[in-house]
């Protein structure tokens, strides 16, 4: 029964959502209530749920509800999700090849980071551990710390304070007052390091992707036991890592390079 009446609501919610996004002008309770068929308290329960969560949005003055940005936001989400990997591989490639360093692409979600493509660096005997669909900290990460630096510090803040900071590795940053400088290092650099913070032995350099915002939920790396990823081939990583990112961002239309 309970389950019954969850679909209903979703269902309801969906229906005044729809019809605001038909609506020019938006609408009022009342309008909404004409127009589909629903109780005024049963609409107004919901909008103030969806307000709440930003995909419906009220002017004070007017007591108007119109559809919210959350919604344009989750829709880029879905588009970009669409075709990211297949616009990015060829840059990923080309990054692999002049590189011969293993590279990942990953996305941001919630608190983590997935990886969704992995180039191999072909001619080496030693394979990296990550696998599609591996799910890690922002935190613990280069990518997740390069995503991070593109976001406002309160955000970062919040992300940091509900994380589950612990130490994967002797070398993982769990000082609140050390990460944070490490971001503002991150902000400054341009690119993110991963020194064995995750993984023993295994070193990364990492760059976000920025959206038109400059704001990133996606980042790429090159990763390599840190017997070769000495801090010189980090220096010689930087460049082709950065055309990679340059490259994946404009083809994405969110480039401000």
């Amino acid at each position: 029964m309970a389950e019954q009446s969850t679909v209903q609501s979703l269902d309801r919610a969906f229906d005044l959502l729809e019809t605001l996004c038909r609506s020019r002008n938006g609408m009022s309770i009342g309008g909404l209530s004409a127009e589909t068929g629903l109780h005024k308290s049963t609409v107004h329960r919901l909008l103030t749920s969806m307000c709440a969560r930003g995909y419906v949005q009220r002017d004070a003055e007017t007591s108007v509800y119109r559809a919210g940005m959350r919604l344009c936001e989750m829709s880029s989400y879905i588009v970009d999700n669409l075709d990211i990997v297949e616009r990015a591989r060829a840059s990923l490639e080309r990054l692999e090849q002049c590189t011969d360093e293993t590279v990942h692409l990953v996305m941001r979600d919630d608190k983590d980071i997935v990886y969704i493509h992995k180039v191999d660096n072909g001619s080496s005997a030693i394979r990296m551990f990550s696998r599609i669909g591996m799910r890690l900290p922002l935190y613990c990460t280069g990518v997740g710390k390069a995503i991070l630096a593109t976001w406002d510090t309160a955000e970062v803040r919040d992300v940091w304070q509900h994380s589950d900071v612990h130490a994967w590795t002797e070398h993982t940053i769990v000082d609140e007052d050390a990460f944070f400088r490490e971001i503002d290092k991150v902000r400054q650099l341009g690119y993110a390091l991963d020194n064995e913070e995750n993984e023993l032995g295994v070193r990364c350099i990492a760059a976000a992707i920025p959206d038109y915002r400059g704001r990133a939920s996606y980042a790429i790396s090159l990763s390599a036991p840190v017997s070769r990823m000495t801090d010189q081939r980090v220096a010689e990583l930087r460049a082709p890592l950065m055309a990679a990112r340059d490259e994946i961002a404009r083809s994405l239309g969110g480039s401000r390079f």
